[in-house]
């Protein structure tokens, strides 16, 4: 029986491989929700996964979005050594 796979868990997979989160001193790049969503529906099936699903991965993974200007929030990445 083929395994299913749960894209929420591939999503952090992905990230936490290669990335942490970072501060605004420590960031080496930052990007939006749906700039990240972006990214990852060029892996991912396009159906698989939404922002919400991208937005609980990143909590998840103790990423906080950071307010720059009003409802402008970025998610603050840096890679891991």
């Amino acid at each position: 029986m083929p395994e299913i796979l749960n894209y929420k868990e591939e999503v952090k997979r992905l990230i936490s491989e290669m990335y942490e989160p970072a501060d605004s001193i420590s960031k080496e790049f930052k990007m939006t929700t749906a700039k990240l969503l972006l990214n990852l529906h060029r892996i991912l099936p396009y159906n698989a996964i939404d922002d919400h699903l991208i937005y609980e991965a990143l909590i998840e993974l103790d990423f906080q979005p950071k307010e720059e200007k009003p409802l402008q929030f970025y998610w603050y990445f840096r890679r891991k050594f």
